[in-house]
């Protein structure tokens, strides 16, 4: 099936909205209607409040012991849900007729927006960034924020916001309400779940294994063809081992790219040979400027990632529909991915040293957006601080995941391909947290772990230099850097001040 705009995605409002050819609507509660792409997965159930449950796009039960999904939502009793999905991992979206709650990553985003039309104030929420800004017979909302571009500064909207002017996006730290009166329209919920910490490191592997394991178990009856994008790196290989000690069936791919590392090449065949899984490399097919458009439009160009590239030369249909493809995003998490980027614990200004990393005073110099969606986010973390978790991985879980991974996720909705991340999980997030730092530091939980569930893939080295194509990536990544910066003369600054820099190193190892 042909990509098309709009696929997979969802819009509530006071009215309907078929957005798109064969789009279904409903009435979940009073002036209040959902309307979405047939392909969207949606599931309903009550429970025992007597509070109806729309349950889209894939949850899988990561606790062996808790029943399936929407069993365990049907037996709910509380208004606070964390007890009852904290064990869910996958992608979803919970919709009721009066709150909305996201995944443990907000993986399926949710922008929203409030209305004066006439005398009501109407509130409008939506997957897609598209459609919540065009909504017929309202005023069209103007973009504020500027092009993005790949691995520069921060390429994303910065969480609240979203590079639209009166468009919030849902952080997963937060509840919408949909009450039409709501004094709050958003709502705090802990990122991590209260369950008992692990007392030993090996009881926290034994934790972190099982849920893996259950969650791709569960997988075995969805009927789907299921496929793995395999690199040389620890993700994708810890996803490998626990598949093989769950005993699924599956296949690997690799999607090959101009300047790739050769091991992200030559490593997969080898790895998926080890544990008698089938391996396909996706070379590009002939380059589409239509495709590139429609992925853009699809995105309000808030995907510039290398999916867009992918998109455009046709390696996503490379692989046979129906299928389930599992994504690896999220393990960083555990793996103290902003530590390594931000190495004191304390900030006296955490506004400022986040735009000082980020570089936004080079890339984003008239970005009020992303200047003030830190601010508000920062804003939002004091105020809703939690014990246990540091603020590097809070920035992570909200600006890198459910920011940058969730626009990806947005943006390969186009394909007609399921998508699941066993580690997004509210439970899995809170044991990899309580870890030792050195062990998150140098990933020896996730080495642990495949050592655990397939040791053989030990033998083979992660992510190793390669050094052949260095000059040639060097020249495309200037070429990045020039493109990306509003004011060329703080490039040609930049360039000027780093030759300085390596002419004195030079001069001080001759001394």
């Amino acid at each position: 099936m042909e990509p098309r705009l709009h696929r997979r995605q969802f819009i509530l409002g006071p009215e309907p909205f078929l957005a798109g050819e064969g789009w279904i609507s409903e009435q979940i509660g009073p002036s209040l209607h959902l309307s979405r792409c047939p392909e969207l997965p949606v599931a309903s159930v009550t429970d025992e409040r007597g509070v109806t449950w729309r349950l889209l796009g894939l949850a899988l039960q990561s606790d062996p012991d808790a029943p399936e999904p929407l069993e365990q939502l049907a037996g709910n009793e509380q208004s606070a849900l964390l007890d009852t999905y904290g064990s869910w991992s996958g992608r979803w979206i919970l919709i009721s007729d009066s709150e909305i709650h996201l995944d443990a990553g907000g993986l399926i985003g949710c922008f929203y927006r409030t209305i004066q039309h006439g005398s009501t104030t109407e509130l409008w929420a939506s997957s897609s960034p598209v459609l919540i800004v065009a909504i017929p017979g309202r005023e069209r909302i103007r973009r504020v924020g500027p092009k993005l571009h790949v691995g520069k500064g921060m390429d994303w909207f910065p969480l609240p916001r979203s590079g639209f002017a009166g468009v919030n996006k849902l952080l997963p730290t937060q509840v919408l309400s949909l009450a039409p009166m709501a004094d709050r329209r958003v709502l705090p919920r802990p990122p991590l779940v209260d369950e008992q910490k692990p007392t030993t490191y090996d009881e926290a592997l034994d934790t972190l294994q099982r849920s893996l394991v259950t969650s791709l178990s569960r997988l075995r009856e969805s009927g789907e063809a299921i496929w793995l994008p395999l690199t040389a790196g620890l993700d994708s290989r810890l996803i490998l081992a626990a598949a093989r000690q769950a005993d699924l069936s599956l296949r690997t791919f690799t999607q090959h790219y101009p300047l790739m590392e050769s091991a992200d090449s030559h490593f997969p065949p080898l790895l998926a040979r080890e544990l008698g899984y089938e391996h396909r490399q996706l070379r590009p097919g002939r380059f589409s400027r239509s495709r590139r458009a429609l992925f853009d439009a699809h995105t309000a160009g808030q995907c510039v990632d290398g999916d867009r590239r992918f998109f455009a030369h046709g390696q996503w249909e490379m692989i046979p529909a129906p299928a389930l493809i599992l994504r690896g995003g999220v393990f960083e998490l555990g793996r103290c991915y902003f530590h390594r980027k931000f190495p004191e614990p304390a900030a006296r200004d955490l506004v400022e040293l986040i735009a000082t990393r980020f570089h936004f005073g080079e890339f984003h110099p008239t970005s009020t957006v992303h200047l003030a969606g830190i601010a508000e986010w920062v804003e939002w973390t004091a105020r809703t601080s939690q014990p246990g978790l540091d603020w590097r991985d809070r920035l992570y879980l909200e600006q890198r995941i459910a920011g940058w991974v969730s626009s990806i996720e947005q943006a390969l909705d186009l394909t007609s391909y399921t998508r699941a991340y066993i580690a997004n999980c509210h439970a899995y997030m809170t044991t990899v947290l309580t870890l030792p730092e050195a062990a998150r530091r140098t990933s020896q939980h996730h080495i642990d772990l495949i050592g655990r569930m397939a040791p053989q893939l030990l033998r083979f080295p992660f992510n190793p230099a390669d050094g052949r194509l260095a000059l040639s990536r060097r020249l495309r990544d200037e070429w990045y850097e020039l493109a990306a910066r509003p004011r060329k003369r703080r490039y040609a600054a930049y360039v000027a001040q780093r030759g300085a820099g390596r002419a004195r190193q030079a001069l001080a190892r001759l001394r």
